[in-house]
């Protein structure tokens, strides 16, 4: 079984780069071509409006090159123009070449079972195509799964259109991806101040994000079969117990929740097999305490062992928390609610205009937060 990874946007590629460095250390997913070919290829991606950035990273990885699309010119940080893309300059195929590329590959998978995609919110390329490209995506593969594997930018401020982008992103996200792993700058720059005073490079946030995205989609012992030849199906499990409810969809692997629907711990470099002996002798409990799961929810916690561990040195361990939590809440509010005070004074409305969003589509976007948040907070009273 077959996942493909899609990376759009600078951020995107990034830290996918760190996640393909991290990923091709683990050999159980060299051996079971989960996310790699038969000859070690990646089942990867790369996508992005400017050139320079993208080859200079996949010359470092086992890509396919005819699996790197670069347009001529930036998206601005603006939304409308990643989206609806440059027709003047002729980077108007961008996105046809994405979704041609992805089919190949769809085919050259022994049994295609989804898409991962990895974009910014803020960036034009990463939100604005990422959005188009989880339109079509969900468009021309309804059976098969989509997560979002989408990178909040800092609340003070990176972009004056980013609250904008992030609205409009997490809107479609929210309408056709199966799950979304929300990772913010600001809790990531925080928990790598803590390990260390001197300051935090963009190397290591993209390493923190491919370290825990890794934890939870490399193959682990719980999901391997008898035959004990891995099945890729790591980050498919993890949609299903998550997100068990369509409207509550949002995933982090970060941060402790003040409330969860639903949670999964994985404990990697488990040589003695002894973690799910103390999942049930009362770890378990005590995470269901710590994280103050729903009641309503009859089976909150799952949890995975694997018995290597390669996000760390050799003998060490680690455990990877994913939660579908309450705290998305705060995130989500604070887009909603700058971004209408932004809307309301018709701040850089003309620069989505030109592109022929309007109106409209900030309301939908508008209403749709608003009813993520409802949901959420219905879900969790």
């Amino acid at each position: 079984m077959s996942t493909v990874f899609l990376h759009v946007g600078q951020c995107g590629n990034q830290t996918g780069h760190a996640f393909w460095k991290t990923v091709i250390k683990d050999h159980t997913v060299l051996d079971s071509h989960s996310f790699v070919d038969h000859k070690g290829i990646q089942r990867s991606i790369h996508v992005d409006s400017e050139p320079k950035v993208i080859w200079s990273l996949t010359r470092s990885l086992k890509v396919r090159e005819k699996n790197v699309c670069a347009g001529k010119r930036g998206r601005g940080s603006n939304w409308a123009l990643g989206y609806k893309g440059v027709q003047s300059a002729g980077d108007d195929h961008l996105t046809d070449d994405a979704m041609e590329c992805l089919r190949k590959e769809v085919e050259r998978c022994d049994h295609y079972m989804g898409v991962v995609l990895m974009h910014s919110l803020s960036g034009g390329t990463g939100s604005g195509l990422g959005s188009r490209l989880s339109e079509m995506i969900r468009d021309e593969y309804p059976m098969n799964y989509l997560m979002s594997c989408a990178i909040a930018p800092c609340v003070s401020g990176e972009s004056p259109l980013q609250h904008y982008n992030s609205l409009l992103t997490l809107s479609h996200l929210h309408r056709f991806s199966d799950g979304v792993i929300l990772m913010q700058n600001d809790e990531i720059l925080r928990k790598l101040q803590k390990r260390n005073e001197k300051s935090v490079s963009f190397n290591a946030m993209n390493q923190s994000i491919a370290n825990n995205l890794c934890g939870v989609f490399l193959p682990t012992e719980s999901l391997t079969p008898s035959s004990g030849c891995s099945t890729g199906m790591e980050p498919w499990d993890m949609v299903r117990t998550l997100c068990p409810v369509p409207s509550l969809k949002f995933i982090h692997v970060l941060q402790n929740a003040r409330r969860s629907v639903a949670n999964l711990v994985v404990g990697r470099g488990d040589s003695a097999q002894s973690f799910l002996a103390a999942m049930k002798r009362g770890v378990e409990d005590k995470i269901k305490s710590s994280y103050n799961c729903v009641t309503w929810n009859p089976m909150p916690v799952d949890y995975w062992s694997a018995r290597r561990n390669t996000l760390g040195p050799r003998d060490s361990s680690s455990v990877t928390i994913a939660a579908n939590y309450s705290s998305v809440v705060d995130y989500l509010e604070t887009v909603l609610e700058r971004s209408k005070v932004m809307f309301e004074a018709g701040a850089y409305l003309h620069w989505y205009q030109r592109y022929s969003i309007y109106q409209e589509t900030f309301e939908a976007a508008f209403d749709t937060l608003s009813s993520i948040i409802a949901e959420y907070k219905a879900a969790l009273s």
